[in-house]
């Protein structure tokens, strides 16, 4: 056998041992993966929507596992699948060692459509309504939308409305120009006189009468006859107004007249009626007419003039400065300003432009007169101001009662002689702390009809409760002086009190804010207000309690307080609503008992070191220790039940309370 026929033959037998090892080969991954497909349990995977399952894609992105024919083959304790469509959200999912063998549902979720539609007018008109809804007045309506079928409204003011049904697909993207349809109208043209030229936007369309049909829009109209004055307006046909009718009434030609005004900023009139000075004005042709210019502070001027039709005339108006003379006295010296500004003092005379003027008349502690004055040529202005005290004046002003923004009722007394404060050592239940001293009340003044009630207080603390109409306890010194500030300032009042945090800084004795009373007002209020003569207890100088009188410790507290007074009922065992009780002398409620108050006043022990009679005015220390006054409904002794009672304290307590007091001025 040839060299060639052997290297043949050896060839042939190589590539049959080739091809038997590759089909063993393939033979042993066969039988390895359906060894392995047997081994491996098989999960089935079902994708939703329904409408989606068959064409959705699964595959296995983690652990040694396949996805055959949307089953799940896995040889690891977990695995991590995929489901993926066209217009959905790819879904990705863990399979637990514990799901294995089951049915498995992966739900895909929609991508919204994307919807975008152009007007093809381009003029910011076109409207753009969806299922009924206005989404839009633009050239474009540019939206997206959940998959599903819809009404799209499209309205523009020229055009005929169009609605578009459009079902969209999850993921899809729809754009389209929609083709409306022009608004089909109409335009009746009538003219007084009749036979008018009629053009449209510069083009003669006819005479009157003329009917025109239009396309929606809009349109210049010129209405012009020989002699007359032409009319012209600017018309729209519109999808609410597709026919429109007019009349034109054309005026015969008319004269006209120019001005030139100085000085400028005045009112020009024609017959009575202001006209534009800018341009021409027209005149009727042959008739009288009368031009007036006329401006505050100069002389006016008039111009009378008839005219031909069609001529035209310029005039020049030129206006003189009119100065009066303004003369100024008052009842005592005082300073005079003019728009603000210092001029002199009284008696006081100037010429001024005749324009109004604002006037002021101050003096110091008087009230400030003010007035508005026109000065005239002719006659001489003159102004005299009755300078009233500004107490009085505040005082003049002052309402009897009035309601603070809180709620509570405010009434103002007017007191004047003096009050004898304390008791005497020889009163039975006199405390060694009821000095004797004079106070003279010269000050008008508010007191609250009332205390202050939870209701009032919870206004300025939140965080206060309790029944809104008894009175707010529980309240310290210094929270009851911030509770007067914070009411001054709600009615743009100066406070009394000056506060670092919750520390006392400063009291001043000048301002018309809200305070606590003093003990002297207390003591005046409970003991001598609306009586011939001062008494010991708030309803009198009996020690016999008339009926429903105060709120104090009465039979019903027999057991519960260490005194109480025997046979009296005033049918509350503890505290009662404000203004439960009697009215008492003074006008006043709850003073005789219910709560004690905080008044104004600094705590001490020091007497008086003079007998003559102090001053009505605030006490500035700027001590913790605060007077009290006045008995509570555990009040039985009558150490506490007269009026000069006094203790001090710091912080509050269940049974004190306070009220509001205000100086007029």
């Amino acid at each position: 056998m040839s060299e060639f026929k052997q290297a043949v033959l050896q060839a042939k037998r190589q590539s049959r041992r080739r091809r038997l090892l590759w089909s063993a080969g393939s033979l042993l991954v066969v039988l390895i993966v359906v060894s392995l497909l047997i081994i491996a349990k098989a999960s089935r995977i079902e994708v939703l929507p329904t409408s989606i399952s068959d064409q959705a894609e699964v595959s296995a992105v983690s652990g040694l596992a396949w996805v055959i024919n949307h089953h799940l083959y896995s040889l690891t304790a977990k695995a991590g699948i995929e489901a993926r469509a066209a217009g959905y959200k790819a879904q990705t999912r863990t399979i637990a060692n514990q799901d294995f063998g089951k049915v498995i549902q992966l739900v895909l979720e929609p991508l919204p459509a994307r919807l975008l539609l152009t007007s093809p007018i381009k003029d910011n008109k076109t409207r753009w309504s969806v299922n009924g809804s206005m989404i839009a007045v633009a050239d474009t309506l540019e939206q997206q939308l959940e998959p599903g079928d819809y009404q799209i409204e499209i309205s523009h003011p020229y055009y005929q409305p169009l609605t578009l049904s459009l079902a969209l697909k999850p993921g899809e993207v729809m754009e389209k120009m929609p083709n409306l349809s022009p608004l089909q109208g109409e335009l009746e043209i009538n003219s007084s006189p009749e036979g008018a030229a009629v053009s449209i936007d510069g083009e003669t369309q006819g005479q009157t009468p003329l009917t025109l049909s239009l396309v929606g829009g809009s349109y210049k109209v010129e209405v012009s006859k020989a002699g007359f004055d032409p009319s012209t307006e600017q018309l729209e046909l519109t999808q609410a107004e597709p026919r429109l009718s007019r009349l034109y009434r054309l005026a015969a030609k008319s004269a006209g007249v120019t001005v030139n005004l100085q000085p400028a900023g005045g009112t020009l009139t024609l017959n009575g009626i202001n006209v534009n000075p800018q341009g021409k004005i027209r005149l009727k042709a042959g008739q009288e007419s009368v031009l007036r210019y006329q401006k505050p502070g100069y002389f006016s001027q008039s111009e009378t003039l008839t005219l031909e039709a069609e001529e035209t005339r310029h005039l020049d108006f030129s206006l003189k400065q009119e100065i009066g003379t303004l003369e100024v006295t008052a009842s005592k010296a005082a300073e005079v300003f003019i728009n603000g500004k210092k001029v002199g003092d009284t008696p006081f005379e100037t010429r001024l432009m005749a324009i109004p003027h604002q006037i002021e008349i101050r003096a110091s502690g008087y009230r400030t007169i003010r007035q508005t004055v026109t000065p005239k040529a002719s006659t001489t202005a003159t102004v005299h101001a009755v300078m009233v005290p500004e107490a009085e004046a505040r005082l003049a002003a002052a309402p009897p009662i009035y309601k603070t923004k809180a709620g509570g009722e405010m009434v103002l007394f007017k007191p004047s002689g003096s009050i004898k404060m304390g008791a005497p050592r020889g009163e039975p239940g006199q405390r060694a702390n009821e000095f004797i001293r004079t106070v003279a009340m010269t000050r008008p003044f508010y007191a609250g009809r009332n205390e202050v009630t939870n209701a009032a207080y919870a206004q300025f603390d939140k965080a206060h409760s309790g029944q809104p109409q008894l009175p707010a306890t529980g309240v310290s010194w210094v929270e009851a002086a911030q509770y007067a500030n914070w009411l001054s300032r709600e009615e743009d009042l100066q406070p009394v009190y000056q506060f670092s945090g919750n520390n006392l800084t400063g009291v001043n004795p000048r301002a018309d804010g809200y305070r606590l009373l003093t003990e002297a007002e207390w003591e005046w209020l409970a003991r001598k207000a609306g009586r011939g003569e001062q008494s010991r207890f708030v309803w009198g100088d009996s020690q016999t309690i008339p009926k429903n009188a105060a709120n104090i410790a009465d039979v019903s507290t027999k057991g519960s307080v260490p005194v109480y007074v025997p046979r009296y009922d005033d049918a509350y065992a503890g505290v009662a609503p404000v203004m439960s009780m009697q009215r008492e002398l003074s006008g006043l409620f709850d003073m005789g008992g219910n709560v004690s108050e905080w008044t104004h006043d600094a705590y001490t022990l020091i007497p008086p070191t003079t007998s003559t009679a102090q001053p009505h005015e605030l006490d500035t220390s700027l001590t913790t220790s605060r007077v009290i006054k006045g008995a509570n409904w555990r009040s039985g002794s009558l150490t506490e039940l007269r009026a000069s009672y006094r203790d001090g304290k710091s912080e509050g307590s269940e049974t004190l309370g306070f009220r509001l007091g205000r100086f007029v001025y």
